[in-house]
């Protein structure tokens, strides 16, 4: 029995830039950068030095970067499901959350978008693969 518990299965990433929201005090707060390893509308695997535990909220920004489109996420919200020590830093899974079904609504077609987009590029990448070694 696979322990797989997503709806859909996650797209490799292709020039997916993403940030997390910290709060380093009172005043001080920043976007840090984080490394994408999956994604899916639902939700996405980030690789980071910060330090999260299941259950925390996280805030995050998408950009997908392709050729002449840029579609950009500013302010997505999401809770952590997944954790696991990799090297000196954490893969997280992050399952995305919506504060209203309007926000859902707005923010869905984008995230739709870059889904298709990504599996779209992997498909793509994974047939030149298949002709380039042997087919």
């Amino acid at each position: 029995m696979s322990k797989e518990r997503r709806r859909l299965p996650r797209q490799s990433w292709l020039k997916l830039e993403s940030r997390v929201f910290i709060r380093r005090g009172l005043l001080k707060k920043e976007w840090i950068p984080v490394v994408p390893f999956d994604y899916s509308r639902y939700g996405m695997g980030i690789q980071t030095d910060e330090a999260y535990d299941i259950g925390d909220e996280v805030s995050l920004s998408l950009k997908l970067i392709k050729d002449n489109l840029e579609i950009v996420v500013p302010f997505l919200q999401g809770y952590v499901r997944y954790k696991e020590k990799h090297h000196s830093r954490f893969n997280y899974g992050v399952e995305f959350c919506f504060l209203s079904k309007s926000e859902k609504l707005i923010l869905d077609e984008d995230l739709m978008r870059i889904e298709q987009i990504l599996h779209h590029f992997e498909a793509m990448y994974s047939q030149s693969s298949s002709l380039v070694n042997g087919a």
